[in-house]
């Protein structure tokens, strides 16, 4: 990810460049962590820049969910070990798992007649888990929020009554990680708990700068902020089948403090890492097969007191229905074929519209070794939309898991 804001002797110029670019979604985030603040204290002519919906606030919320969760549109997240979500799937059918994902997005936004292309690169999820007896011990790191974006634009800057050519970046890199350490335990065949302690870091640089044609002798100017997170919260969660082939999970991470500092300086900012509860049911009647419905909501708002004043943020709500089919055997083991739709709420604002996304989702699951090892591929084309502005994403994502 990547992020930056200007120096003080261009700070004019970005004042209300900051409005438009935050409309855009790009250094509307640098709001959300009070680089505007610094920003807001000149007054300038406005500028153009292209950002995304889904980059607002704090950053993109991806879900957490492993690529085969990904394929499903979310519906099996919180049946899958590999989705940090529910600590009592670490209990499914795994002895010992080691998984690893990467996630690159391709998006398409249009706002106001222009149109930008950007790409960002994700490593959403890593984990680890063992089973000794009856319980399942899992580490796993993983992206709650996701602030990775480039915005590159020209402009032109007045100086000594002189109209002059100029070049604006703007970036941000970092986010805010999950850390999770989790228990699952089997009260039996068809009943299962969990428990997790999660610790949140983050960092995020913000850069803005400004640069003059070599020939015109200006120099440049940028300026960069560091900010940094740290926050708690514990997670609960069952699985269970009260009936043959029917399966029910249901889950909840209850949020400790989360602070925010700038650089090493004390603490800026205090708020709450968000609640989130889900449930969810499967229908599992099939071999190899499994049908799924998920609804999730997660109190974003708990997020209030580390943003300016000003700053929208929206609980938001989750619907996924979706699943997977056993499809063709490679070496003896079957493929898993899997679709979906997700259709959800991100937690910050384009103007004062909250972003809605819809996704349709696809993918498969490929084993090896002789099931000992698989690879999933999943896809994902989603729809992201407010205030008149739209914003068209490809998320294709990877994930390796190796059961030694």
């Amino acid at each position: 990810m990547r992020g930056r804001t200007p120096l003080v002797p261009v700070i004019a110029w970005c004042a209300r460049a900051l409005g438009t670019v935050g409309a855009l979604g790009a250094l509307g985030a640098l709001g959300a962590l009070g680089a505007l603040g610094a920003l807001g204290t000149l007054g300038a002519r406005s500028v153009h820049a292209q950002g995304a919906l889904s980059t607002q606030g704090f950053g993109y919320p991806s879900g957490q969910l492993s690529t085969r969760a990904l394929g499903s549109g979310g519906s099996l997240a919180d049946f899958d070990p590999s989705s940090p979500l529910n600590p009592a799937s670490l209990v499914v059918g795994l002895r010992t798992l080691v998984y690893l994902q990467y996630d690159p997005e391709f998006r398409d936004v249009r706002l106001g007649g222009r149109r930008t292309t950007t790409a960002t690169a994700r490593f959403p999820i890593f984990g680890v888990s063992g089973r000794i007896w009856r319980t399942t011990v899992g580490l796993s790191f993983s992206s709650l929020l996701d602030r990775t974006w480039t915005n590159i634009y020209d402009d032109t800057q007045t100086v000594a009554g002189q109209v002059l050519p100029s070049r604006v970046t703007a970036q941000s890199a970092g986010g805010i990680s999950d850390a999770r350490f989790a228990i699952g335990y089997s009260l039996g065949k068809d009943y299962h708990v969990g428990a997790g302690v999660h610790v949140f870091p983050g960092e995020n640089r913000t850069i803005i700068g400004r640069d003059f044609p070599d020939s015109l002798k200006m120099g440049s100017f940028t300026q960069a902020n560091i900010f940094n997170f740290s926050g708690s919260a514990v997670s609960l969660g069952v699985l269970a089948t009260p009936r043959p082939n029917w399966n029910i999970a249901a889950t909840a991470r209850l949020g400790g403090a989360m602070r925010l500092r700038q650089g090493d300086s004390a603490v800026i900012g205090t708020a709450s890492v968000p609640d989130r509860w889900s449930l969810s049911a499967a229908y599992s009647g099939f071999a190899g097969s499994a049908l799924a419905v998920r609804l999730t909501r997660e109190r974003w708002s708990a997020f209030r007191g580390l943003g300016s004043s000003g700053l929208a943020i929206h609980d938001a709500t989750e619907l996924a229905v979706g699943g997977e089919i056993a499809g063709p055997k490679l070496s003896g083991v079957p493929m898993a074929l899997r679709l979906g739709f997700r259709s959800r709420g991100l937690p910050f604002s384009q103007g004062v519209d909250a972003v809605h996304e819809r996704s349709f989702t696809g993918g498969l699951g490929v084993p090896f070794a002789g099931g000992r090892g698989a690879v999933d591929l999943s896809a994902a084309r989603a729809r992201r939309s407010a205030s008149g502005a739209g914003e068209n994403a490809w998320i294709v994502s990877i994930g390796f898991g190796i059961k030694p």
